[in-house]
């Protein structure tokens, strides 16, 4: 699973998964504490510790100083406690018994395309951004398509292995902020263009969801605007929010 992990690591990892399938926990559900763990595997707190700093690295599970740890990968809410706007995307691959994987199909940078966008990334409609197409997939089936719009003046690079990892945890990199809030959208919409079709190896009028979301920083600063087409029949999506 990781190169260099301990057989007692391990055991530890196995136990979290495990739990979190057999009990069918989703994400935002909380977990065991470390030490009831510790206790329930006869192995050293110490260990607990370790290899549940594994699983953050890898966003299948997170800890709230103070409150725990939990199912998924996450961000800050604008209430203080934490939120799951949609499952988690490797959650959800890994629940079907597939693996996330996130491809960059197209790059490019240009003037920002509408006045809404502008609007929602609080820029002049003379600015520019980085559009990015990202294809979502499930091993080699595709899921979702993702048009990505990010401000040029924000990012002065884009490494584009890096949103092919995570998202998110690149723009907090970049910025030195945490992504607190994602404002979206969920259209019903009958899908005709031939190009997303392909991409998505759907028919056309095939229903699907349509997501708009606007991601806003810790600082209130809107960072991202992605218009996303989504199979749902595949890709299911759920709302799941936890305030404390």
């Amino acid at each position: 699973m990781v190169d260099g992990i301990t057989e007692k690591q391990k055991e530890v990892v196995d136990y979290i998964l495990r739990k979190i399938k057999t009990d069918g926990l989703l994400p935002g559900d909380k977990l065991d504490t470390e030490i009831a763990i510790a206790k329930n595997i006869g192995i050293t707190r110490a260990t607990v510790r370790e290899a549940t700093r594994l699983l953050i690295e890898q966003q299948r599970i997170y800890r709230v100083k103070g409150s725990g740890l939990f199912v998924g990968a996450i961000g800050k809410s604008n209430h203080s406690g934490r939120f799951h706007a949609l499952s988690p995307f490797d959650f959800q691959a890994q629940k079907s018994g597939h693996k996330g994987v996130r491809k960059v199909i197209k790059f490019s940078i240009m003037k920002v395309p509408s006045p809404e966008i502008a609007q929602s990334l609080r820029i002049k409609n003379s600015d520019q951004i980085y559009k990015i197409l990202r294809l979502m997939c499930f091993d080699d089936i595709p899921v979702a398509l993702e048009h990505i719009h990010l401000p040029v003046n924000m990012f002065t690079s884009m490494e584009l292995s890096q949103l092919e990892i995570s998202k998110y945890s690149y723009i907090e990199s970049i910025t030195g902020k945490k992504v607190q809030r994602r404002d979206q959208n969920l259209t019903a919409i009958n899908l005709v263009d031939e190009d997303i079709l392909n991409l998505l190896n759907l028919k056309e009028n095939d229903s699907v969801l349509e997501l708009d979301e606007t991601v806003y920083l810790d600082d209130g600063t809107p960072c991202e605007v992605n218009i996303a087409i989504i199979n749902t029949r595949i890709f299911p999506l759920r709302q799941n929010s936890t305030r404390s």
